[in-house]
This record gives structure tokens, C-alpha cells and sequence, in this order.
């Protein structure tokens, strides 16, 4: 994987209001935005709940940040929730640096999240 790589997939849940995308590298400023976009459209086609297992995500700069806050209104505006799961320090760090820790419910693992819906 090269620097600044975001590899990601995405799971509709069987209850039809919620999806997993599962990241893996980098999530910066050179990322290519198609992951919030399509989350995005999941939400516009119904979804209301959004989960990000963050397990392999191993960087988390101020666009990231940008990206979880709007997924984080928009899930909002459609009575759902964002949550983020698993997340290292390397993530957590300036979620906690910037309150976003405060907003974003953020879990220990990804089956939690899905329990908890």
C-alpha cells in the first residue's frame, strides 16, 4: 500500500438502516473523497446509520475529520447515527484533540456497533 492509500468496503446490514465500511490505510487529504460520497448515496437511498470499523486505519487527518462530521449531520438530519469502531490511536488521538470524541459515539469493535442498533 502506498502512502496516503484508503482502501475501503462497504456492507449493507440486513436491517436495511445500516452499513459497515471497513477502512484500511491512510484517510488524508490525498484520499480520493469516493468513500464519503458513497456513503453519502447509502443515505440518500435510505440508510440512516452509518458504522466505520477503523481497525486498519492507520491515519486520520483534518480531512478525515471533515468527512466524519458531515457523514456524522447527515445521519443526524435522517434520525440515524455514525459511529466508529475499533479506532487506534492514531485515529482516536485527534478525534479526542478536536471534542469530535464527544459527538461521535466511537465503540471497542465493529459487532458492538452492530449490536448496539
Amino acid at each position: 500500500m502506498s502512502d496516503d492509500t484508503l482502501e475501503y468496503t462497504v456492507r449493507r446490514h440486513v436491517d436495511g438502516q445500516t452499513v459497515t465500511a471497513t477502512v484500511i490505510g491512510e484517510w488524508g487529504a490525498l484520499s480520493d473523497g469516493s468513500l464519503p460520497a458513497q456513503l453519502h448515496a447509502l443515505l440518500e437511498e435510505g440508510f440512516r446509520n452509518i458504522i466505520i470499523d477503523a481497525t486498519r486505519l492507520a491515519f486520520c487527518d483534518s480531512s478525515c475529520l471533515g468527512a466524519l462530521v458531515g457523514l456524522h449531520q447527515a445521519t443526524a438530519a435522517r434520525g440515524g447515527s455514525l459511529q466508529v469502531a475499533a479506532t487506534p490511536y492514531a485515529v482516536r488521538r485527534p478525534m479526542a484533540l478536536t471534542g469530535l470524541d464527544q459527538v461521535i459515539q466511537i465503540t471497542d469493535s465493529a459487532d458492538e456497533s452492530a449490536r448496539s442498533r
